[in-house]
């Protein structure tokens, strides 16, 4: 196997948020913090060929995305700045580029089979809503149906295709089975001044391996290797950020077989496995 770059995303702004939809687009959610404004673009995963680039909403920075669903992205804004509570539903359709409803009657609580679960915050308690993902029209009224809401917010918990998502996980010797990997970090670390969580995965027979140095300078350093188990033969590695001031996990994940590196905090790396 082997690793091919495909493209790199970057506008100059640090990434927020990266979100997959179920037609491979990839949705960026970048934000500019000195002047309180936040975009959005959308590609093609595999290609990174456009869908738009830079879109802003009315709101310009106290906004963000809930979920996607159906090449629908469900926005929201949030109830007081500075603050996570979220208010208000925006339905932006993928296709069309246009937002196709808004409400701000009610707040997002999940997705379920073409339903838009949605609640009204009470002085005591919550009443909750279903409605119709397309359009917005209410379908249900729930009542305080807490049992109900459980139930219905695991199945769609449960229909998240997250078997197409491949995370780092922390590191431990003590757990793992193949001593061919534990040789591989150990090999690849053992004159490292290690920061932090050394993170892994294993793809194929491919060993995704990043973790943080300490440089001299106080600095850290966010090292990336990809090694094949087999042979033992390195075929990528990367800085993706020399000049760290603290340890950040999570720099790397998988999507079906595209590799996605966060280098820094603006730029996305995508390489295919092949």
């Amino acid at each position: 196997m082997k690793i091919e770059k495909l493209y790199t995303f970057k506008n100059g702004r640090q990434i927020w948020r990266l979100l997959l939809t179920t037609s491979d687009k990839l949705l960026v959610e970048t934000r500019d913090t000195e002047n309180k404004e936040v975009f959005f673009s959308c590609l093609d995963a595999f290609t990174g060929k456009p869908v738009f680039e830079n879109l802003q909403l009315e709101e310009k920075f106290w906004i963000g995305i809930e979920t996607t669903y159906k090449d629908v992205i469900f926005f929201h804004k949030f109830a007081k700045p500075d603050m996570p509570g979220h208010k208000e539903i925006i339905a932006f359709d993928l296709t069309t580029q246009k937002i196709i409803w808004q409400t701000d009657d009610y707040a997002f609580l999940f997705i379920y089979d073409n339903y838009v679960y949605s609640f009204k915050q009470l002085f005591e308690g919550q009443k909750f809503f279903a409605l119709d993902y397309k359009t917005g029209e209410l379908i249900e009224e729930l009542g305080s149906d807490y049992e109900k809401i459980d139930i219905l917010s695991g199945r769609s918990e449960s229909e998240n295709h997250y078997d197409d998502y491949l995370f780092p996980m922390k590191f431990n010797n003590e757990y793992i089975e193949d001593k061919r990997i534990t040789e591989i970090i150990d090999e690849k670390t053992k004159t490292s001044d290690i920061v932090g969580d050394i993170e892994y995965n294993v793809y194929e027979d491919i060993l995704l391996l990043n973790f943080f140095t300490k440089a001299e300078n106080g600095n850290l350093i966010n090292k990336f290797f990809a090694v094949d188990i087999e042979s033992n033969s390195e075929l990528f590695n990367i800085v993706l950020n020399s000049e760290a001031n603290a340890f950040v996990p999570d720099s790397f994940f998988m999507y079906k077989n595209l590799l996605f590196l966060l280098k820094g905090k603006n730029e996305v790396l995508v390489s295919s496995i092949v």
